[in-house]
């Protein structure tokens, strides 16, 4: 496994810790300090080991990016480009029905700030499920 190959798993754990920050809300305001504590010391564990293992120096020196790397993630930054504005078109077509033609929107920023960050959470997500498809693709495709 190369290191793109490990940064796509870091970046599908990644997204589901991002969007797993709505739980850790919910338990702030049901549980005492020692058990969110705990549940912090673990999520900053999943957040940064990974980080760790994917950057730490082996004594076999990886291969640089070749071509095929550069590709992969090109197509990648492609689909979820694609799946990004994808959702926009989405969120826009959705409102302009359920809210009507005369009706005038009024949307609060709290709404504007939970649909930025859910989208930059499910950009990762697209990226990096695209990088692992396009691998296990390839490896099918050589034997």
């Amino acid at each position: 496994m190369n290191k793109t190959q490990k940064g796509a798993w870091y970046g599908v754990l990644l997204s589901f810790l991002l969007a797993g920050v709505v739980v850790f809300d919910l338990l702030d305001t049901r549980v005492g300090w020692p058990v969110k504590l705990m549940v912090g010391i673990i999520w900053g564990g999943l957040l940064v080991g990974p980080v760790y293992l994917i950057e730490r120096r082996r004594r076999s020196p990886e291969a640089a990016m070749d071509e095929r790397d550069e590709q992969i993630i090109k197509r990648a930054l492609l689909a979820s480009c694609v799946s990004l504005a994808g959702m926009i078109a989405v969120a826009l077509v959705v409102a302009f029905l359920a809210l009507g033609v005369n009706r005038t929107v009024a949307v609060t920023m709290d709404e504007v700030s939970d649909v930025v960050y859910y989208a930059f959470v499910v950009f990762v997500f697209v990226l990096s499920l695209a990088v692992l498809v396009q691998y296990g693709r390839e490896g099918k495709h050589e034997q």
